[in-house]
């Protein structure tokens, strides 16, 4: 008797802690499974870096060139940090066939705000190069700029000394003076 009432306790209190009784399958929260037991993924990775957010940065298109919204993921809004993306250039998840004019060895020193125009200071490698490929990438800096919300864009270089100096970049109507908007580089405006 004794047995069997072991035998008793034993399956009520392994039922107890046991699987729930329907049968249906469950979720595991992610940080309760095993990481032996965790393989390969087939599904596509979420790219989204936590806290981050998705945003569009403008490249060329075709010929005669236009920009073309490429969506990506960055970790926060920031115009800096935008901007680096952007820098960055071309990746192999890009749509084929778009290209940039920025040289790869441009950067942004730094970004300030004065009232609603960005202030975006870069070292002199964006003025190495001349015309349309200056104004093209001016343009990608600008509309990618203007898509985070602000309204003007004033762009300044490190000179060999490292002062800062305003710059006229080029744009539809020849050189100009900041802020610089969206309307500055009409011609390279998106089709779609």
């Amino acid at each position: 008797m004794r047995r069997v009432a072991l035998v008793l306790a034993l399956l009520l209190g392994v039922a107890a802690c046991g699987l729930p009784s329907d049968g249906a399958p469950r979720q595991i929260a992610d940080d309760k499974v095993p990481f032996e037991l965790l393989g390969p993924s087939t599904t596509t990775p979420n790219t989204d870096v936590p806290g981050g957010a998705n945003v569009r940065l403008y490249f060329l298109d075709g010929n005669p060139a236009e920009l073309r919204a490429v969506n990506r993921s960055v970790p926060g809004r920031d115009p800096q940090t935008v901007l680096n993306e952007l820098l960055k250039g071309v990746t192999d998840s890009d749509p084929s066939g778009i290209t940039t004019a920025i040289p790869n060895d441009t950067q942004v020193v730094k970004t300030a705000e004065d009232g609603d125009t960005l202030v975006v200071t870069l070292n002199a490698a964006l003025l190495t190069i001349s015309d349309p490929g200056q104004k093209n990438a001016f343009g990608q800096l600008v509309y990618t700029i203007t898509d985070l919300g602000v309204t003007g864009v004033r762009f300044r270089v490190l000179d060999a000394g490292g002062v800062e100096q305003d710059v006229s970049p080029s744009t539809d109507v020849g050189q100009k003076a900041g802020p610089l908007n969206r309307g500055d580089f009409a011609q390279l405006a998106p089709k779609s």
